[in-house]
């Protein structure tokens, strides 16, 4: 009798609480939906007025699916405003969460790059990859920088020093610097690097172990340039301009496409900032070459070169050359590269090269089976664009190459010869070649998790410290030019009056691996219903 009296008492204090508590649960929901839609917002790059919108979709499909959530949905605040808010806190919690981690590093790098907006405002974004004792690494945006005024070496060293300081990086740790290499940025008494360099100095630390790195992508796209053969371009590329930029020219070129019953549906354009479009385009304007030429004469406009079997020769190397090019291309791509093995790719291309000089001479083409199918007489003149290539490689690459020894120290320390390295690495160096077991773990892992697991900082601590270094650099710019494209989508002709500080949120929440706390930015928040 008394326990059910008390089983009663306690379901009906359960109840009571109940009414309090379900509020408060309902409205942190509440709070906690509109910073969850308003990061989808921003990650995917949408206008922040689309916010209504998506509550406009929300409740619609609550009244068919939960109806009793509707008032509950109704009362969630996604306008505009509220949108934009909020994203400013989901990227000021990242950029709080980046400031911790970074006093962690023992050494970072920045990545900087320039771009002009729709607006016609120059963007410098920073990059910094840090790296902390442990070996974990974190490469995020440190600070994307609105230049309204002149973009001199000075002035982009300035917007430097304010993006380290927003995170306390100072230059004691500065370990790297890889630029786009405009002039404004490796100007030797002018550039931004120059400048770097003269804190460098002012602050009594070594301007020489400052690792300085062109863009190896952009490197590689210039060495392309030194082709002769790239005035053969002109032509391709003139014809399918013809075919491509005038409506009835391409629904006529795609309706003989298909009353040949060819392979292929249509041209692809050529992009000159896409350095990947080259070589996909050259290969199907060769597959078409019959199509063109057919097309051309059609319409009253012969091509004499389609006409022209040394110029198919030189079509029919060029597309070769530039589908190993891009195959390059594409092993230089992507985040969290090391210097060291985007160097590997580079100078495995060289001996590749090499090789087809070698073989070109001789008229071998076992590596060139397009131009193969045009059956030359003779290759030598191919043999000399390998020349060109080898020499604009070598010219290019010889900055990151004088870190050759360093690099090796860092990759393949079991390889390098003790009397070769610095002398402070030398005892260290010897040590752990003798020890087999270190070595059979070296060649079974990822090059940081040796670092990280078996190269101790009571055995090896010159050794540990040159790894972080160099683990730490920036190869490419390629974070940045990832960015510029998320930029272009961001602040377009039709949202061109994003402000500044919007941007720059927006692209931070956009871009970052870091994911915001949105609990504890719930429970800060005070509730405010949708009206």
């Amino acid at each position: 009798m008394h326990l059910d009296k008390i089983n009663a008492l306690q379901r009906s204090l359960e109840s009571q609480q109940a009414a309090f508590t379900r509020p408060r649960c309902d409205r942190d929901n509440v709070i906690q939906t509109s910073y969850v839609v308003s990061e989808l917002i921003a990650k995917k790059l949408r206008p922040h007025v689309e916010g209504e919108f998506v509550k406009e979709c929300m409740v619609a499909a609550a009244e068919l699916l939960a109806p009793d959530k509707v008032k509950l949905l109704q009362s969630v605040s996604l306008s505009q405003r509220t949108v934009s808010d909020r994203i400013t806190d989901l990227a000021q919690d990242i950029e709080k969460t980046l400031k911790d981690s970074a006093g962690d590093f023992q050494f970072f790098s920045l990545a900087c790059d320039e771009t002009t907006d729709i607006t016609n405002t120059a963007q410098l974004a920073v990059f910094v990859h840090g790296i902390t004792a442990e070996f974990d690494t974190r490469e995020e945006l440190l600070s994307l920088q609105a230049m309204h005024g002149t973009t001199r070496g000075e002035d982009l060293f300035e917007r430097l020093v304010l993006s380290m300081k927003k995170l306390e990086l100072t230059f004691e740790k500065l370990s790297g610097l890889t630029t786009d290499g405009a002039p404004a940025m490796v100007g030797s008494q002018k550039g931004l690097i120059a400048f770097v360099k003269k804190e460098l100095n002012r602050l009594s630390l070594d301007p020489s172990d400052l690792i300085i790195c062109h863009c190896i992508i952009h490197q590689e796209s210039l060495c392309a340039q030194s082709l002769r053969l790239n005035n053969m371009m002109s032509t391709v590329v003139s014809c399918i301009n013809f075919v491509k930029s005038r409506g009835f020219n391409s629904r006529q070129f795609k309706e003989l496409l298909n009353d040949l019953d060819s392979e292929y549906g249509d041209l692809l354009y050529h992009c000159e900032v896409r350095w990947l479009s080259r070589g996909n385009m050259l290969m199907r304007f060769y597959e078409l070459w019959d199509e063109v030429k057919q097309f051309m004469e059609m319409k009253g406009k012969p091509v004499r070169e389609l006409n022209d079997s040394k110029w198919l020769r030189d079509l029919a190397f060029m597309v070769d050359i530039t589908k190993y090019l891009s195959e390059l291309n594409v092993k230089l791509q992507g985040p969290n590269q090391l210097l060291s093995s985007l160097l590997s790719n580079v100078k495995s291309f060289e001996a590749k090269l090499r090789l087809w000089k070698v073989q070109l001479k001789r008229n071998n083409t076992v590596h060139f089976p397009t131009l193969e199918g045009q059956k030359p007489s003779t290759t030598f003149e191919y043999a000399g664009e390998c020349a060109k290539l080898i020499e604009a490689f070598n010219e290019r690459f010889k900055d990151v190459k004088s870190k050759q020894m360093e690099l090796n120290i860092f990759a393949t320390p079991f390889n390098v010869e003790p009397a070769d390295v610095p002398d402070n690495l030398q005892h260290e160096i010897i040590q752990l070649q003798s020890d087999d077991e270190l070595k059979a773990r070296y060649n079974n892992l990822p090059l940081l998790e040796f670092y990280k697991c078996y190269i101790s900082n009571d055995e090896f601590p010159i050794l540990r410290r040159h790894a972080l270094k160099y683990a730490s650099v920036f190869g490419t710019t390629y974070c940045c030019e990832q960015f510029f494209s998320k930029l272009t989508i961001a602040k377009s002709r039709l949202r061109s009056r994003l402000t500044d500080a919007n941007l720059e949120q927006q692209l931070r929440e956009a871009t970052s691996s870091i994911p915001a706390n949105i609990t504890r930015l719930t429970k800060e928040k005070q509730f405010q219903p949708s009206h």
